[in-house]
């Protein structure tokens, strides 16, 4: 009696169980790496998991908008509503590469110290029978009033000053301003034709790999190939050689997972948050690609069911990798306003 008790008990409950499995692995990145009270900030994970949330959130209506391949799950039931005193999530976005998920949320934070997140539950953000709770890490909400090292504000004191010494400290100011005009008119008849060609010949650098590497990725879907591993790898390879010129730095020796890093150090930091984006997209494609290559015949390619586990491509896949891949150049090529006349970042 008590056995048939336990085993109806176990029915019961596991279906609840298996909607609190946890991803085994969640990279989480915040951009920018600092923020204070009142900055729009945005915080990245990606995770892999064989559930279609991006099919089932589109079939159930959970979705609010898509742009790009990137959905934005309708968040207006309130499910962030208990945050509010601490922060305002404005949006939460999802795409997909086989079978990773990389999860955006933008919000602001109100209060300084530890922000912890509620839970990810994707099976309510999808509106979806089965799913799991994504777990992000607290961020960390600094003081600008301790940054600048004081708590009030203080008035800025008078300068004390000789008598006479205003016409003194005029002229001087005056003739400083004449010698720099004139300096600088003098300078700019040198140097702005060379600075312009300059500029113009990066451009066109730049312009013309992104062109190339296009041309070479819409060629691969034309290509017979013997082996979906062959495929993944003359993507990487021509990749790679668009992101060694546009970053003027050598991938191929870099690992998949330290792309994203090694393009942050290379440009200082200075890629804005849809262009971030854009490069963890890339990483994750590289990510799955390095599935595919070498995942063959291992252990987990022989889990069930096979098509969520075998080194091989899903269908529409690779039309689906080119179609990202070719939305991310346009993204690290888009020129931003703030450095047009300072070539690329």
């Amino acid at each position: 009696m008590r056995k048939g008790l336990l085993i109806i008990l176990a029915f019961l409950f596991f279906p609840l169980a298996a909607q609190e499995l946890v991803p085994s692995s969640v990279k989480q990145s915040l951009i920018p790496k600092e923020i204070y009270v009142g900055d729009t900030a945005q915080l990245s994970c990606s995770f892999h998991s064989d559930v279609d949330f991006y099919l089932l959130a589109q079939r159930a209506g959970a979705v609010s908008k898509m742009e790009g391949g990137v959905l934005y799950l309708d968040i207006s039931d309130g499910y962030f509503n208990q945050m509010e005193p601490r922060c305002t999530v404005s949006s939460l976005s999802m795409s997909q590469v086989g079978t990773t998920y990389t999860l955006v949320l933008r919000f602001i934070p109100w209060r300084t110290g530890s922000l912890e997140f509620i839970p990810l539950d994707m099976a309510r953000l999808c509106h979806a029978d089965t799913g799991m709770l994504v777990t992000l890490e607290p961020v960390q909400v600094l003081s600008l009033a301790k940054k600048l090292g004081t708590e009030t504000l203080r008035p800025v004191a008078p300068p004390i000053l000789l008598p006479g010494t205003n016409y003194i400290v005029w002229s001087i100011i005056v003739l400083l301003i004449v010698l720099l005009v004139l300096l600088a008119i003098f300078a700019m008849n040198f140097s702005s034709a060379i600075k312009r060609m300059i500029i113009f010949k990066e451009k066109m650098g730049y312009s013309y790999n992104a062109f190339i590497s296009r041309r070479k990725l819409r060629g691969l879907l034309k290509k017979d190939w013997e082996a979906d591993s062959d495929f993944a790898q003359g993507w990487q390879l021509v990749m790679r050689g668009y992101l060694n010129y546009r970053f003027n730095c050598s991938f191929f020796s870099v690992t998949s997972k330290d792309i994203f890093k090694i393009i942050t150090e290379a440009t200082g930091d200075m890629l804005d948050i849809e262009q971030e984006n854009a490069v963890l997209s890339v990483q994750a494609a590289f990510i799955r690609t390095d599935y595919i290559r070498y995942a063959k015949d291992s252990p987990d390619s022989r889990k069930l069911p096979a098509q969520d586990h075998e080194a091989a491509f899903n269908p529409g896949e690779k039309e689906s990798i080119v179609e990202l891949s070719l939305g991310d150049i346009a993204e690290l090529e888009r020129e931003r306003e703030e450095f047009k006349d300072y070539g690329r970042v």
